[in-house]
């Protein structure tokens, strides 16, 4: 993985050269969504909840004197949840994209995990919503601030691209222009990533990613580096769609370490049917299992599944998604039992 710093330095300094651009277009866009969420069993606060989105992505885009075409964006979000929060600035990216290729320099974004791109949920993927069951996924570039470098689309055969990432510490904060000194976080240090996507046959896709860190400063590793990868695949046949993934995540161990938590392996699978043009139905199933260094250290497997149905009429959807939370937590006995539904708009 070390040659992936090599490759990205490289073509860095190599697209580096000075050209005139044109004026781009800027944009904001975001999504008008209003959500009503109930809990219920262990875990429970006892309070329904209402949300509405807070977000906004500022973008720019345009193209150089030489068919390059360049964009940016940055997004606007609350700092906290109480009170709305204050603005900030994160999730920023900037992408120029010539013949040879993309190159992008990211902030919080970007990510290139394959590990939950198997999901066919008619609303969302649950293990992504607000409702906390501490599910572990594999570590993503996107968590720290990056390089990357993508193969121009068409290149290989079956419509495969590689995506190469580099990130020169582990500091995930959002930097402006010309900072220096970054403070990297104490468990590791520089991270670089790889995903490959192909179209075997007609219908189906295939995502693949793997990402390794070098370990903190004053931690000694020769037990086990951080490492994590992912595999899905998604197959469309008619009004039906599937999903299988499978991923892998291994923490930072020191020497000598006291019993942790060796891996994460979890296993998904989702089923999609449009019923007609307006309505859309899934299934979508979750497990987790850690492993321990230790073997008389048991954690209990985490089991999610959810039931989802979406209805668009004119610009407006509205969605129903309704998840059982087992061993949350990797706790046995935790169980939860949430409902979700969602008004968004189109614009």
């Amino acid at each position: 993985m070390k040659n992936i710093q090599k490759i990205l330095v490289s073509l860095l300094v190599s697209f580096a050269i000075s050209t005139s651009a044109f004026a781009g277009e800027l944009t904001v866009t975001g999504t008008a969504k209003a959500t009503y969420n109930t809990v219920s069993g262990q875990n429970d606060n006892g309070a329904d909840t209402m949300g509405i989105t807070n977000e906004l992505t500022f973008g720019a885009n345009g193209e150089l004197d030489n068919g390059w075409t360049w964009k940016y964006a940055t997004e606007l979000d609350p700092d906290t949840t109480s009170g709305g929060g204050n603005a900030l600035n994160d999730d920023t990216q900037m992408v120029v994209t010539t013949p040879y290729g993309a190159f992008a320099v990211c902030a919080s974004e970007c990510g290139l995990s394959a590990a939950l791109e198997f999901d066919q949920g008619a609303y969302t993927l649950v293990s992504d919503t607000g409702y906390a069951e501490g599910k572990t996924e594999p570590a993503n570039i996107s968590s720290y601030t990056n390089m990357q470098y993508h193969t121009p689309a068409g290149l290989f055969p079956n419509e495969l691209q590689v995506k190469l990432a580099y990130a020169p510490g582990s500091n995930s904060s959002v930097l402006s222009s010309n900072s220096s000194n970054a403070t990297d976080v104490a468990t590791v240090t520089d991270s670089s990533m790889v995903r490959v996507t192909a179209v075997p046959v007609e219908g189906a896709l295939i995502r693949v990613s793997y990402m390794e860190s070098s370990a903190g400063a004053g931690i000694q590793t020769n037990e086990q580096k951080a490492h994590s990868g992912a595999i899905a695949a998604t197959y469309n046949y008619g009004a039906f769609a599937f999903g299988l993934g499978r991923s892998h995540n291994a923490p930072v161990l020191a020497d000598g370490s006291s019993d942790r938590i060796e891996s994460t392996e979890n296993t998904n699978y989702s089923v999609g049917y449009n019923v007609n043009d307006n309505l859309s139905v899934s299934y979508t199933n979750e497990e987790s299992q850690n492993k321990n260094t230790t073997a008389g250290t048991v954690t209990e497997e985490l089991d999610v599944s959810s039931v989802q149905a979406a209805y668009t009429m004119g610009g407006m959807t509205v969605a129903i998604a309704a998840s059982d939370y087992e061993n949350v937590g990797y706790e046995k006995g935790i169980d939860v039992s949430e409902i979700i539904l969602a008004v968004t708009m189109a614009f």
